[in-house]
């Protein structure tokens, strides 16, 4: 049982972009709702009806945030902002229900945390060469996320494991995983030499891309 807010929070709203990303009506609404509120403001009753893992309201009966998810007000428009990017581009390429797509929308936008939420449960399912691919994108989103709060040792380690489980893809993966792990390498090379500690310290983030639009 988590006991920090960040975490709860953090963990409650990524179910929320899983779900919607699957095509769950329901979850879809609350992306849209949370897009809408404003800190200080009654949230829709979708909102209202979502509850942490440890089954805590996020949002009060008459709408207002929780007094402790208050100072996380920002965090929470943040994702709004992230989570309706995301979905946007899941639902025009008719992409919901794949995991791989919704990770890859998951990852432009910024989304790092969901990258490994969406992955996870499908990774544990997979054997061989796919069970290694989808471990390699799991890592690279959890190193993205640890650089989101500064631990840099932690984002430089995974992003050194996920390129040594993606540089090499199988010859009929349709991502340019290759390209992929060689933009990880470099941002661990530009971690070790201390050229980046922040991801604003980023030139650019590495692309996940198909193989035709990699080239």
């Amino acid at each position: 049982m988590k006991t920090r807010p960040e975490l709860r929070v953090r963990d409650a709203l990524a179910e929320i972009y899983v779900q919607a990303a699957g095509g769950d009506a329901s979850a879809v609404a609350a992306v849209e709702a949370l897009a809408l509120w404003r800190p200080g403001e009654p949230a829709r009753e979708v909102l209202r009806a979502r509850r942490t893992a440890e089954g805590i309201a996020l949002f009060s009966p008459a709408g207002f945030l929780m007094e402790p998810y208050v100072p996380l007000s920002d965090y929470m428009l943040d994702r709004a902002r992230r989570f309706g990017a995301a979905l946007a581009w899941i639902l025009e390429e008719r992409a919901t229900g794949d995991p791989i797509a919704c990770a890859r929308a998951a990852w432009d936008a910024g989304l790092f945390f969901e990258v490994h939420e969406i992955l996870e449960p499908v990774w544990l399912q997979e054997h061989g060469e796919q069970r290694r691919i989808l471990q390699g994108l799991i890592m690279a989103g959890a190193a993205l996320h640890h650089l989101t709060h500064g631990n840099l040792a932690g984002a430089r380690g995974l992003l050194r494991d996920a390129t040594s489980r993606l540089r090499e893809p199988p010859a009929d993966e349709p991502l340019d995983l290759a390209h992929f792990a060689r933009g990880l390498d470099a941002l661990a090379d530009g971690i070790e030499q201390g050229h980046v500690r922040q991801l604003s310290d980023m030139r650019e983030l590495p692309e996940l891309l198909p193989r035709a639009a990699s080239h």
